[in-house]
């Protein structure tokens, strides 16, 4: 018998570990693919070190290959799903190619994405904790303000540039902000024209009180560490909005700054938001048995999930969106879905935190493990411990106790590794015969022809095939962009030919923006 296809979307704590688990229990009696639009696991909670220097950021990242043998993992993006058709469409490779799927069940875990959009300026202006480019942007622009701040002759410019601000105060915020505050006093030295009280460190909370999600006790020590260390925290303080100078709250304050970090605003991706799914506050609806509420054999965990854990009282209560949740979800869920292929009855999804932790930087730390409540250096080590031991892969943990090894009888480094800025266009070149563009792609971006020529081919409805020439001058791309559509012929150059592309959102911000570009490029496109 041909075995049934379970397909994954999403590389996170969820998808990996569901992954990982049902290919143990299935002993190879299924066929089981993840897809993810990296190829790596991130342990997220490692993050705020990676930014701080304190890891290299490699070590906080496992191959997703490494971690989930036997289990097909494909580099791609799912842009659709066809509930009826139980066939997903994805895009993957360099060139974006089409690709469709299909499946038995479906499990979405695509977690949620930083929604931004709240608070205006924030989305240009502001950096998030999402991912291993973000802690890297971050580690960046510290260093790189630090630099600025020890040689300008412009006290505002040093105002700006040793201003950190961080937007929320949950347990990604806190961890980032101590991780901040002990990067700072540590590379503090290697900036002689820099003194401690130009430093300026605010973290700006909504709500009464840090790491809500705490008893008060721990929240107020956890605030009260904090500020011995210098750091400003602004409870009962919304942020407004951002400019490249500047972050404002919502009582008509100001911080001049460079750097802002935001750890609020979470909500679903676009992708999910598309899908055909009810959404309850801004996740996927679930059963107790994390399936999808009016569809079978479509299930949903983690952040992207609304897990509930109490179906029998008035007051619904909530799986939280962490990374034990998602775990232990992990494994009800690859119980199940076997079940399922087995005809047997699925099991309810419980669970009871063992505790709850977070790190302060600078050796310090809260915790509640099983009702007792640690503070100080013994919380600390127990959030170490913790999460070196919810590492996945052993090479892993072993880098990364290397690295925490290291970094207490070695300094910090203040390596600056600029990104080069990626441009807007650049050139292309092509043989004869080669082909720039296939069908049913999506657009790459805007293209001129430099020099060269090319012949577009392409079928009409009836089945007869058309060619057209496009000579120096000719432009095509700008009607798929506009209309979010595939690539409409095959373009082969006919010659040594140049072209000059303006990539997709580059190209789709400029005409967005300027009305004037648009009646230019009406007339002349292909």
């Amino acid at each position: 018998m041909q075995k049934q296809k379970v397909v994954i979307i999403g590389g996170g704590f969820g998808g990996m570990f569901a992954a990982k688990k049902l290919h143990t229990l299935s002993q190879g009696d299924l066929d089981i693919e993840l897809i993810s639009k990296i190829n790596y696991f991130v342990y997220q909670p490692l993050l705020p070190e990676v930014a701080a220097g304190t890891l290299n950021p490699q070590d906080a990242v496992t191959p997703l290959r490494n971690l989930l043998k036997g289990v097909q993992v494909r580099l791609a993006e799912v842009t659709d799903i066809d509930f009826d058709a139980k066939q997903i469409t994805l895009l993957q490779g360099q060139r974006k190619i089409l690709q469709r799927v299909d499946y038995d069940h479906l499990v979405i875990a695509t977690g949620q994405v930083a929604n931004l959009s709240l608070f205006p300026g924030f989305e240009h202006h502001s950096l998030t904790m999402k991912d291993l480019s973000d802690a890297y942007r971050l580690r960046n622009r510290v260093i790189e303000c630090m630099e600025m701040a020890d040689v300008t002759r412009f006290s505002d410019i040093k105002q700006r540039a040793l201003t950190f601000v961080i937007a929320g105060a949950g347990f990604s915020g806190v961890e980032t902000m101590g991780e901040l505050a002990e990067m700072v006093d540590r590379i503090l030295p290697e900036y002689p024209n820099i003194e401690r009280h130009e430093i300026r460190l605010v973290m700006i909370q909504h709500g009464s009180r840090i790491l809500p999600e705490l008893p008060k006790h721990l929240s107020e020590y956890a605030l009260n560490q904090l500020e011995k260390r210098g750091v400003e925290v602004w409870l009962n303080t919304g942020v407004h909005s951002a400019t490249q100078h500047a972050v404002y709250t919502q009582d008509s304050r100001s911080l001049p700054t460079r750097t802002i970090v935001t750890t609020i605003g979470n909500g679903p991706s676009e992708f999910v938001k598309s899908l055909p799914i009810a959404l309850q506050r801004g996740r996927i609806a679930v059963s107790a048995e994390l399936e999808v509420i009016g569809l079978s054999n479509i299930w949903s965990i983690g952040d992207a999930a609304l897990v509930p854990l109490n179906t029998s009282q008035e007051e619904p209560l909530y799986a939280p969106p962490t990374a034990q949740f998602a775990v232990a979800q992990a494994e009800v869920l690859a119980q199940n879905i076997l079940h399922r292929t087995r005809g047997q009855n699925l099991a309810a999804f419980s669970y009871k935190a063992v505790g709850i932790m977070a790190s302060l930087g600078g050796g310090r730390g809260v915790a509640e493990i099983y009702g007792r409540r640690v503070t100080g250096i013994a919380a600390w080590l127990i959030w170490r411990t913790a999460y070196i031991g919810m590492l996945p892969g052993l090479a892993t943990r072993i880098r990364v106790a290397l690295d925490w090894l290291f970094d207490l009888f070695t300094p910090r480094t203040i390596v600056y590794m600029a990104e080069s800025d990626r441009p807007a266009t650049r050139y292309l070149d092509y043989s004869e015969g080669e082909v720039v563009q296939h069908a049913n792609e999506v657009p790459a971006g805007f293209y001129v022809v430099l020099s060269g020529s090319l012949t577009q081919e392409f079928e009409r409805a009836n089945g007869a095939s058309e060619h057209h020439q496009l000579q120096v001058g000719d432009s095509w791309g700008s009607r798929a962009l506009k209309e979010h559509r595939l690539t409409h012929g095959k373009i082969t150059a006919r010659e040594e030919t140049k072209l000059l592309l303006v990539n997709s959102d580059d190209f789709q911000r400029l005409r967005s923006s300027y009305a004037a570009f648009n009646d230019l490029l009406s007339a002349g496109d292909k």
